[in-house]
C-alpha cells in the first residue's frame, strides 16, 4: 500500500477501535507504560498532543505535577510549542484540534520528550500522520534534542512504511503491549 492507502486504512481501523470502546483502555495502558518508563521519570519538559476524534488520549499524564507540559500549535505551516497545564484555555484551530493560547517557547532544546501522534507506525520507528508534514518539518529543527515517541494501538503497527527523504523517524514506539526502539539508535 502507498502512504495514502495506509493513511485511509489505519484511520478506519483506529475509528473501529474507538467505536468498539477500545481506545480508552489502550490509551490508559500506554499512559501507564510511559509513566513507568525511565525516560519519563527523568524528563522535566514533555510535549503532548490534544486528542481529536479517535486518537489516543494521553492527557492523564498531566496529573504529574512535577513535569512541565507543552502542546503543539499549528502556525503558518509549522509547529510551535506552547506551555500547557490543566485548566489553561484551549482554542479550536482550523483542523478541529484544541490548542493552548499561551506564548510559544523560544528554546526547543528544553524539551525532553515529544509524544507524537500517528495513524500507523512501522518497526523502524517511521510513522504516517495526516499528510501535512507538520511533525517532519518540526523534527528537522536542529535545536530539538528530545526523545521522540510514537504512540499507536498495536493494531496500527506494521512491518514497513514507504518513506521519503523528508520523513523523520522517531526514537521509540509505544503500543498497549510493547515498546520498540529505533533499530538504528541501538
Amino acid at each position: 500500500m502507498n502512504k495514502e492507502e495506509l493513511r485511509k486504512y489505519y484511520k478506519q481501523k483506529r475509528d473501529e477501535l474507538y467505536k468498539a470502546g477500545c481506545i480508552f483502555n489502550i490509551s490508559n495502558s500506554i499512559v501507564k507504560k510511559i509513566a513507568e518508563s525511565e525516560y519519563f521519570k527523568s524528563a522535566k519538559n514533555i510535549m503532548l498532543f490534544y486528542p481529536k476524534g479517535s486518537e489516543l488520549n494521553l492527557l492523564e499524564l498531566l496529573k504529574f505535577k512535577d513535569k512541565n507540559f507543552y502542546m503543539p500549535v499549528c502556525k503558518e505551516g509549522e509547529i510551535v510549542v506552547c506551555p500547557y497545564k490543566e485548566g489553561d484555555k484551549l482554542i479550536l484551530n482550523g483542523y478541529g484540534i484544541y490548542e493552548p493560547e499561551t506564548s510559544p517557547v523560544k528554546d526547543l532544546s528544553i524539551l525532553d520528550i515529544i509524544i507524537t501522534p500517528a495513524l500507523c507506525a512501522d518497526i523502524n520507528c517511521q510513522r504516517i500522520g495526516y499528510g501535512k508534514g507538520y511533525y517532519d518539518r518540526f523534527f528537522a529543527n536542529k535545536n530539538l534534542k528530545a526523545k521522540k515517541i510514537i504512540v499507536v494501538p498495536k493494531e496500527c503497527l506494521v512491518n514497513s512504511i514507504p518513506c521519503e527523504d523528508f520523513d523523520k523517524p522517531c526514537d521509540l514506539i509505544i503500543t498497549q503491549d510493547k515498546t520498540i526502539e529505533d533499530p538504528k539508535q541501538s
